[in-house]
């Protein structure tokens, strides 16, 4: 009962929650040398050059109070490519378009709110409650908390390639109400 209710309110503010936890788990992640030595965490496959490098493309961002994602960096988008392709893609087809698991790249979260914060916490907390649709192992013991950041620029740049050629409607477009005539 306490985890519905934890969880419950964890989704009604989930801009918040997420977001402190994310960041938590980036700081855990990039300055606590521990996690790394007691768990399996991959070695970070993102480079410092990469990290470096001066950007001026497109930044997505969800609101302003999300988190900034260049997604037009080539080596950002490509290491996450590389990561998704390995990890994520038997469950959620190539390219993010779905298959067991739920479409990544159509601008639409089942399971969280649809900021780059609450996708980074999802990928590295996981989904643990079924009663949600389904259930997803957390990836944050075992791929860095920046190649997971590099991900979810890889998914977002993939769906900002998808909107600009039609493939999918554009989920940031509000559409406005029908009105019908009295």
């Amino acid at each position: 009962m306490l985890s519905i209710s934890f969880l419950s309110i964890l989704r009604r503010f989930s801009a918040l929650g997420t977001a402190l936890v994310g960041v938590g788990f980036l700081v855990n992640v990039s300055v606590g040398t521990v996690h790394a030595q007691e768990s399996t965490l991959a070695d970070q496959t993102l480079t410092q050059e990469c990290i470096d490098q001066a950007y001026s493309g497109t930044m997505h961002q969800s609101s302003e109070a999300d988190l900034a994602l260049e997604i037009e960096k080539d080596c950002l988008v490509q290491n996450g490519k590389q990561w998704y392709d390995r990890r994520c893609s038997f469950c959620h087809g190539g390219a993010g378009k779905g298959g067991k698991g739920p479409c990544l790249t159509c601008g639409k979260f089942a399971y969280s709110a649809n900021s780059n914060m609450a996708i980074l916490t999802t990928i590295s907390v996981g989904i643990t409650n079924k009663s949600l649709g389904g259930a997803m192992g957390a990836f944050g013991t075992t791929i860095s908390g920046m190649d997971i950041l590099s991900i979810v620029a890889y998914m977002r740049s993939e769906e900002t390639r998808r909107i600009a050629s039609g493939e999918i409607k554009d989920p940031y477009i509000k559409e406005e109400a029908m009105v019908f005539p009295d």
